[in-house]
């Protein structure tokens, strides 16, 4: 079972995104930039900006410390707005610069492979192929399994969030930009501050926001069925 469970989430978090971006890439021609971007997003607004300040700089701040400790609630509300700030900001400056000529939905669905699938692998899928190579299937299955499921459901609200702010960059209407950044920011402070209970209240709410933001993306794409957005 332990097996079963790592070799999902490894499905989940490493297979799945890269298989998804190549698949954008290669049988879907004109996407591979679109998938590019988003995963570049990621990386700069993410892996190489807010998670050093988070973990190198803010730390050694005496505010930060006393912040952090004595107020969860806002503490959580502090990671989730800037999660929702570093990511939405930076895929609305990214799209707004570099996918001028990029307005197909489809586009905003490449781009949200990008994104998501990048941080499903370096957050997650490479982590979890290197623990099974040097020790075997070690960590517990439930929780192990739960990590690959939070990685597909993450992946699809990413997906939602790109259309948001693809629309929002080529209509010009910032209302889909806000929408994205409060969305983005309820469900991180949600997570934060479910911390320590069960994992399936945590992953059941994760869920049921992917379940939602798959009918909104479902709805877009009929809408469009590929056009440019207008």
């Amino acid at each position: 079972m332990r097996l079963f469970s790592y070799l999902f989430a490894i499905f989940a978090a490493l297979v799945l995104p890269l298989g998804a971006g190549i698949w954008f890439s290669v049988r879907k021609k004109g996407y591979l930039k679109s998938v590019l971007l988003g995963a570049l997003t990621f990386f700069v607004f993410q892996v190489l900006t807010r998670i050093p300040v988070l973990q190198l700089v803010l730390p050694n701040m005496l505010w930060y410390s006393i912040f952090s400790a004595t107020q969860p609630v806002l503490y959580a509300l502090f990671l989730g707005s800037t999660a929702a700030l570093f990511e939405e900001g930076g895929r609305w400056l990214v799209m707004h610069l570099f996918m001028k000529n990029k307005h197909r939905l489809t586009d905003g669905i490449a781009f949200g492979i990008g994104h998501g699938g990048t941080e499903a692998v370096l957050l997650v899928g490479i982590n979890l192929l290197v623990l099974l190579i040097m020790n075997g299937a070690s960590a517990g299955a439930l929780p192990t399994f739960l990590a690959g499921l939070e990685r597909i459901f993450t992946l699809v609200i990413h997906i939602a969030f790109s259309i948001m702010v693809l629309k929002s960059v080529v209509l010009k209407k910032p209302v889909w930009l806000l929408t994205a950044f409060i969305l983005h920011t309820v469900i991180d402070t949600a997570a934060v501050l479910m911390h320590g209970m069960s994992a399936f209240i945590v992953e059941g709410t994760v869920f049921v926001f992917a379940l939602l933001l798959l009918g909104y993306t479902i709805l877009e794409y009929k809408k469009y069925t590929g056009a440019d957005i207008q």
